[in-house]
């Protein structure tokens, strides 16, 4: 579950406590680092490079989508944890190795936009082929959404601001989908209730990011 578009803070611009957003990210990301721990530290211990590791998340992330657009939602679900996993490995071997860069943060930030519409695009298929159009329009609705919130924070934090407020950054959300494409076998209404919950909580985050940057410049 890989972060967002960001760059440097000044340190006089970071806020004195983290909100609500940057708090649970953090909470996630720890969950996730704390969970998966054995598979990291296999990861680090073969010392592949960190941006092969996202690159392979990445090609796994579209081999979800794929699946999904034909209607293979388990095997979906697998991919999807398993690109997971491998945005957590990334990270945690560039700093094991001491391999951090500017271009592994480029290329990991890249590669989650990628995901995104992977995951978001074989949502769409799936439901056109299903012949549900709210819910390919509501898959649209979170892929721009998505991409809208992580353009608005890379903005921000060029004008030097720590914008991580909402509730529904990439963590949650990637931690929502899996969970509706998991139990959708389950019943075809907990997806369908993921997707409205994490749309609305998009908006919630998007017009929380903006009022939040409109704050801090009109300051």
């Amino acid at each position: 579950m890989g972060g967002e578009e960001g760059g440097v803070i000044p340190e006089e611009n970071a806020p004195d406590a983290p909100d609500r957003g940057h708090k649970m990210d953090e909470g996630l990301r720890w969950f996730g680092d704390f969970i998966f721990k054995p598979i990291l530290w296999f990861f680090g211990r073969l010392g592949i490079s960190p941006n092969l590791i996202t690159v392979l998340g990445m090609a796994v992330a579209i081999a979800s989508g794929y699946f999904l657009a034909v209607k293979r939602v388990p095997l979906a679900a697998v991919f999807f944890v398993l690109s997971g996993v491998l945005d957590l490995a990334d990270g945690y071997v560039a700093k094991k190795l001491d391999q951090v860069t500017v271009f592994g943060s480029f290329l990991d930030s890249f590669s989650d936009r990628i995901s995104d519409v992977a995951i978001y695009v074989g949502l769409m298929v799936y439901y056109l082929k299903l012949q549900e159009g709210i819910y390919v329009g509501l898959a649209v609705v979170l892929l721009v959404a998505s991409f809208l919130i992580s353009y608005l924070r890379a903005r921000a934090e060029a004008l030097g601001l720590q914008c991580k407020a909402g509730l529904m950054s990439r963590a949650p959300r990637v931690l929502a989908v899996g969970f509706g494409l998991f139990f959708n076998g389950l019943s075809p209404w907990i997806l369908k209730i993921v997707m409205w919950v994490v749309a609305a909580l998009l908006v919630e985050t998007l017009a929380e990011r903006f009022v939040f940057v409109w704050r801090e410049l009109e300051a």
